[in-house]
């Protein structure tokens, strides 16, 4: 509970604590000589909080408490007084920034004494403008004064508070505002189970010496025991060398930034803070408050050299940029998996993603005389793939990633280390998969785990959650394999869109914005107007149909023998399980889509999409995809009204063909713009 407007003094803590209930505490901030004023927060024992200095204002009173959660969590209850302060905006911003920095979630309460319900009211707008600013909302929307105006605020992150509401309860003229934030109780320093091996130097000369001792695939003939027999010695061999154990460590999330300047000033702060509680002279305050503000002043420099040197070191990464910047712009709370983490809860996750896919197909309305695309001509074709040699094995694995699946024996970098005494076995398995045209059971299931698909999301929302599918290194390096082979069949003989940029050689996001940038500017250059739609579907990788996929590879790509015969076992019959910390799912199975996180899955894809590209072309509409997401532009004189009946009817039959090849069309993110002369 916020208390604002105590007007308690130093001797008040008594009335405080005759109004708290059993098992329950406060802190409270008194406004010194003056009248008025004084803020208390009243909070369950079950909590573990300690009050924090975040500075002197003189335009305002607040006090701060730091709450031990798994995110770091401030609550800040704050008093301005009516009389018009020209600083209050410069202060607040001040002390706002300075949380930012530090921690994962804030809420902001008090009495701001500004109307912000008035549209006029130029400090009301100013407010909401700086709150706007540091990415933050206030939630309070009804009148919280007897006058009926908006003077009680809550701040926080988006999406961070519940079911708020405002009552009169009439013990004074400002009414309760009452409101939810879901947190789960946990020290910042709770010690977690941890479950580690120890793979040190002398390990891992252990677990080469034994790998080059053993016959992996233990004399077995059929592909499925060989892998098993492969597996299950590597595993046998790292559980006797390395064995999981599990640990009680604990958990202090630190800045990166945090670096030994910083806690110097902290000590110094410290210090500080001390002599002066001790003293109480002035002398010391403004000694404290010198070391306060060098203390942030170092902490925002380190913070900018440290975000700085990740920028300069990754300029050509865009996904480290991308990544950087929106934890900079929107922290937002980190999702509290402890919470999420039990078996229930993966059936759940598991449950939700498979009918999700369930109810899209389900929403599909499709032509029941609908008769599959022929290519225009007939494409040549592939009927068996070669065996690898241990050259090709050894540069696939070495320009593989080094991340490692919980489905793997070992890790990823003990299989690099040890290839020689593992290429043997492993090219056996790889060359058996391709030239008998089956793929391993063992390598159809995925291990799922839920990501949060922004972090201000909240986290029991389900359908905030996208599904991140891992896959067995071996499986990635056999797939390679086979996609370096058919990619090079289908690059000879010109089959791939010409104008599909996605998951190619020399392709990207940059090639399809330049050639439609291009296109369009060229146009606009000899007087013609544009219109480009931009189409898109929803969960377009997991809704395609096995049987329409395999009839695809077959009539317009070519394949057959073997080939066909292994990527028809490769799509069909996967499975997949949700993990959730030390918690699993159940198989489920897997009956539409391609794998996600594999190497063939994009590929499959693109090929899939084949037909369009010809449908497109029938209506004169120029168009480029990437991946699943396609753009249609036309360009016209200015007076030339039946080029957009055409542009119509091409959208017509995309999505005829679309719907009869359970693809759903996303209206709700297809967009249309027209670019003038």
């Amino acid at each position: 509970m916020f208390l604002v407007e105590t007007w308690l003094k130093e001797e008040g803590a008594a009335t405080l604590i005759e109004a708290c209930p059993p098992n329950y505490k406060f802190y409270q901030s008194i406004r010194g000589n003056k009248r008025g004023g004084g803020i208390a927060v009243i909070f369950s024992d079950k909590l573990s909080c300690n009050e924090i200095n975040l500075g002197t204002f003189t335009s305002f009173e607040y006090l701060a408490i730091k709450v031990k959660t798994d995110h770091s969590l401030l609550l800040i209850t704050l008093y301005r007084p009516p009389k018009s302060s020209p600083t209050f905006l410069s202060d607040f911003s001040t002390l706002v920034s300075a949380v930012l920095t530090n921690y994962d979630r804030i809420i902001i309460t008090g009495d701001f004494n500004i109307h912000v319900n008035k549209s006029g009211d130029s400090n009301g707008k100013d407010l909401l403008n700086t709150l706007d600013g540091f990415g933050l909302h206030q939630y309070v929307t009804e009148a919280t004064h007897q006058l009926g105006n908006t003077l009680d605020l809550v701040i926080s992150q988006p999406a961070n508070i519940n079911n708020i509401s405002v009552s009169d309860i009439a013990i004074s003229d400002h009414y309760c505002v009452l409101f939810e934030f879901p947190f789960t109780i946990h020290s910042n320093r709770e010690t977690g189970a941890t479950h580690k091996r120890c793979i040190n130097e002398s390990a891992q000369q252990k677990i080469t010496e034994l790998i080059s001792s053993r016959d992996l695939l233990n004399g077995h003939k059929s592909l499925d025991e060989m892998v098993a027999g492969f597996n299950s010695n590597l595993k046998e061999i790292l559980d006797e060398v390395a064995p999981l154990k599990t640990k009680r460590s604990s958990r202090v999330k630190t800045s990166p930034w945090i670096n030994e300047s910083v806690r110097e000033k902290k000590r110094q702060c410290r210090a500080a803070e001390r002599a002066w509680r001790k003293s109480k002279l002035e002398v010391n305050r403004i000694i404290l408050k010198e070391h306060i503000i060098t203390y942030n002043n170092t902490i925002r420099t380190e913070r900018k050299n440290y975000l700085s040197k990740i920028i300069t070191d990754h300029h050509n990464n865009t996904r480290v940029l991308f990544s950087t910047i929106e934890k900079v712009l929107n922290p937002g709370p980190v999702c509290d998996m402890l919470s999420l983490a039990t078996t229930p809860k993966c059936e759940e996750f598991a449950e939700f993603f498979t009918n999700k896919i369930l109810a899209i197909r389900a929403e599909i309305i499709r032509d029941p005389n609908y008769l599959q695309d022929a290519p225009i001509k007939e494409p040549p074709t592939l009927q068996t793939f070669s065996a690898i040699t241990e050259d090709d094995l050894y540069k696939l694995i070495k320009h593989s990633k080094r991340s490692t699946c919980s489905l793997d024996p070992i890790p990823t970098f003990l299989m690099k280390n040890n290839f020689n005494y593992i290429s043997t076995p492993l090219l056996q398995i790889i060359n058996t998969s391709i030239l008998t045209g089956i793929f391993p059971s063992a390598f159809k299931t995925a291990v799922v785990k839920p990501l949060l698909k922004k972090p201000n999301l909240d986290y029991n929302t389900l359908n905030n959650y996208r599904p991140i599918s891992n896959l067995p290194f071996i499986s990635k390096i056999l797939e390679k394999a086979v996609f370096l082979q058919l990619n090079q069949f289908l690059n000879e003989n010109d089959i791939l869109e010409k104008f599909q940029s996605g998951f190619r050689a020399n392709h990207s996001t940059e090639t399809a914005l330049t050639k439609i940038v291009n296109d369009l500017r060229l146009s606009t250059a000899t007087n013609k107007v544009s219109a480009l739609v931009l189409l898109d579907l929803s969960a377009a990788f997991d809704t395609i149909d096995h049987n329409i996929l395999l009839h695809r590879l077959k009539t317009w790509v070519g394949l057959s023998g073997h080939v066909l015969k292994w990527l028809e076992s490769y799509i069909t019959r996967r499975q997949f399980y949700i993990s959730l910390g030390d918690h699993i799912s159940k198989n489920h199975d897997v009956p539409f889509g391609v794998a996600q996180g594999s190497c063939l899955g994009p590929l499959l894809f693109s090929l899939y999409m084949l037909p369009l590209g010809n449908i497109i072309k029938k209506h004169n509409i120029d168009f480029h995809s990437y991946a699943d997401d396609t753009q249609l532009y036309i360009s016209v004189e200015p007076n030339k009204t039946t080029a957009l009946q055409s542009l119509t009817s091409c959208l017509s039959a995309v999505t005829h063909w679309m719907s009869n090849n359970f693809l759903k069309l996303n209206e709700n993110k297809t967009e249309l713009l027209l670019k003038p002369t």
